[in-house]
């Protein structure tokens, strides 16, 4: 490991996709500090300071995505890539499957799955509302899907070991997670944060596995996906790729609050996603008022935004405030679906990244 901090973050939410009931509740919702260095043998790019114990994922914790049109569509890509890999014939388990969105999906359209996940809210019997282990199942699976979970676990190489030292021979994994150098060549500094303790390059997370598949980026750069043999899974070292170095904001913070333009002085976000959730917190202390957050979850509709205890509301319900305002909308992905969906309004819309 390096000493060189790449960036540093203090007293922010440990929960970003969580959401409160109460403005109080948000207001003294936990935080804690991010300190990025980098692993100087595997390449991995981590918070040193992340505590485990810090977080407690229960059904408050609110990360479903597929209320976007956009997102949905990301999703249909993702499947296509499962089900051209792994044949209906074959057994997978998919480890974190949220609120089961993507189980279903991908189930529909004829895999044989099992999930798991701590914060499911359903009533599907092949979900089990626990972390994954080992013993909860009778019969080792052909292949593990791990969408958006390894940038949580604190070990991912130690999580990945155990895994491979269980399965059979051949067992393949599919993992997507957020691609760290979309975060840095976008100055898409609200993209870092407490829930996300590892950050992964397509190098960092190739050079885990002797035998790959397929790999690639998608959802407009930021995320990359990995198929691998998961028996040929072996702890990284020896890493010979990019180096990252401290990482500036404040000048980029500044130059988005030069494109607000509109007189009315009201400021709006555009996702209570953790994106949106980190940038208002970041927005705090550069002395801007924020109205809301914006979101389409009605999980998330209100609701309050950890620390900042912005409210949480739906685009409907905002409509007719959004006149002369400014609005940062938090993920490019979703600009086209936004201006969709207020193209009657004279509204100021910017795109953070």
């Amino acid at each position: 490991m390096t000493d060189e901090i790449i960036f540093s973050q203090v007293g922010f939410p440990v929960f970003q996709n969580k959401v409160y009931r109460t403005k109080e509740a948000a207001r003294n919702a936990v935080c804690g500090d991010v300190e990025l260095v980098q692993c100087v043998d595997s390449g991995l790019v981590f918070n040193r300071t992340f505590d485990p114990e810090l977080l407690n994922y229960d059904t408050d914790y609110q990360n479903e995505q597929a209320h976007s049109p956009a997102f949905k569509q990301h999703l249909a890509n993702v499947m296509k890539i499962i089900l051209r890999n792994f044949g209906p014939e074959k057994t997978g388990v998919e480890i974190g499957c949220g609120k089961g969105y993507f189980f279903e999906l991908v189930s529909d359209a004829g895999a044989r799955l099992t999930g798991y996940d701590p914060a499911f809210e359903g009533n599907n019997p092949k979900i089990t509302k626990e972390y994954f282990c080992w013993d909860k199942i009778a019969n080792k699976p052909d292949y593990f899907i791990l969408r958006h979970v390894l940038e949580h676990i604190a070990s991912p190489w130690q999580f990945l070991a155990q895994l491979a030292a269980q399965c059979r021979p051949g067992t393949k994994i599919f993992i997507e997670v957020p691609c760290f150098d979309w975060i840095v060549s976008n100055n898409a500094y609200y993209d870092i944060f407490y829930e996300h303790v590892n950050y992964f390059t397509a190098d960092v997370l190739a050079g885990a596995f002797e035998s790959k598949f397929e790999s690639g980026h998608f959802f407009g750069g930021q995320y990359l996906y990995l198929i691998a043999d998961l028996s040929t899974f072996r702890p990284p070292e020896r890493y010979a790729g990019k180096r990252f170095h401290k990482i500036e904001m404040k000048d980029y913070i500044t130059s988005l609050l030069r494109k607000r333009t509109t007189a009315s002085g009201k400021t709006f976000i555009w996702g209570a996603g953790a994106k949106g959730i980190t940038f208002a917190n970041m927005l705090s202390e550069h002395s801007l008022s924020i109205e809301a957050l914006i979101d389409m979850n009605p999980a998330k509709q209100g609701r309050f935004a950890a620390l900042s205890g912005l409210p949480i509301v739906a685009p409907a319900e905002i409509f007719a405030k959004l006149e002369n305002a400014d609005v940062f909308v938090m993920n490019p992905v979703y600009l086209d679906e936004i201006k969709s969906l207020v193209d009657k309004i004279n509204v100021n819309l910017v795109s953070v990244a």
